[in-house]
């Protein structure tokens, strides 16, 4: 079993040190370049080795004109207001759909949200596989969720060494 460490970085990934809310935020990015309308933002999500779960390659992206926004939250699941992930549906249902069209589904399913308490789809009426299968819950998790969570949905860091260093700093 190979180990994740805090320290094996191969190298400087570029750009300054931008500190985040706190050793836990998954959005925030860590390095930044340029100022104003031209800052970009490293994805720490993305950065991250695939044996932490990240793709291991570096991703810069706008600040200023939503692409970090969108990609945070619609690649990875992650919330600009708390810097943690979207907590997923309480449940599921199939619904059928009625006046389905050729290339549409003739059944759709729902994720029944925490907050609004709605069932809201979370894959296409189309009929076709999609690149990021939670796009739909997350796009209705960003506008109404604000901030809450399920309670007790907090297991969602990868419980390696740098997860045992920050627990051992008491982070």
């Amino acid at each position: 079993m190979r180990r994740a460490s805090l320290f094996n970085r191969s190298k400087h990934p570029g750009g300054i040190c931008n500190p985040p809310r706190d050793p836990r935020d998954l959005y925030t990015p860590r390095f930044v370049k340029g100022k104003g309308r031209s800052k970009i933002g490293l994805c720490p999500i993305c950065i991250e080795s695939p044996l932490r779960g990240g793709r291991g390659q570096k991703l810069w992206l706008s600040t200023k004109f939503s692409a970090f926004n969108y990609h945070m939250q619609f690649a990875h699941g992650v919330s600009a207001t708390t810097g943690r992930p979207f907590s997923p549906p309480l449940s599921y249902r199939t619904s059928n759909r009625r006046h389905a069209l050729k290339l549409e589904r003739s059944e759709i399913l729902e994720g029944r949200c925490h907050k609004c308490k709605k069932w809201i789809p979370v894959e296409s009426i189309k009929d076709c596989e999609v690149k990021v299968k939670e796009l739909f819950w997350w796009k209705h998790a960003a506008t109404c969720h604000q901030g809450s969570q399920v309670p007790g949905d907090d297991d969602f860091y990868e419980q390696d060494d740098v997860f045992r260093c920050l627990e051992e700093f008491g982070l």
